[in-house]
């Protein structure tokens, strides 16, 4: 009889690892939607969590938290629907690690910059069959 091995059950699936990549992908842009989208339903909720220095730019805080919002609104959109996947992670990844940089080494900061390099290892993988892009360009 043969003997059940999880390593070459896992090794030899080609399409998990599509999965694994679209579970990242999809997990990582609800994280940023959820977050985008609450920030632009409710920004004086936000305001809080701004750095000290934004609030030397000639925009007010709620405007800040709004734009913000917006942006991760957006390129979570992008990730959710697998479009320029590589541009949309690096951009939500490297804005993820500056904020955990911001926080320092303390339980949010911690847990974010590991949420940051996840968003960032999404620029490293090719599009798939569960990207968008793929199918627009049919590349």
């Amino acid at each position: 009889m043969p003997r059940f091995s999880f390593s070459s059950f896992f090794s030899e699936r080609d399409d998990l690892q599509e999965y694994g990549m679209l579970m990242l992908r999809i997990g990582m842009a609800s994280v940023f939607l959820w977050f985008g989208a609450n920030q632009i339903l409710k920004p004086d909720d936000w305001t809080g969590y701004l750095p000290v220095w934004a609030f030397s730019f000639f925009l007010s805080p709620e405007t800040i938290v709004l734009i913000n919002g917006i942006f991760e609104t957006v390129f979570s959109i992008l990730l959710i629907l697998g479009v320029f996947v590589p541009f949309a992670s690096l951009l939500l990844g490297l804005h993820l690690l500056a904020i955990s940089i911001s926080l320092g080494v303390n339980p949010v900061g911690v847990r974010d910059f590991g949420l940051a390099v996840a968003t960032l290892s999404l620029a490293l993988f090719r599009h798939n069959r569960f990207s968008l892009q793929k199918r627009i360009f049919k590349r």
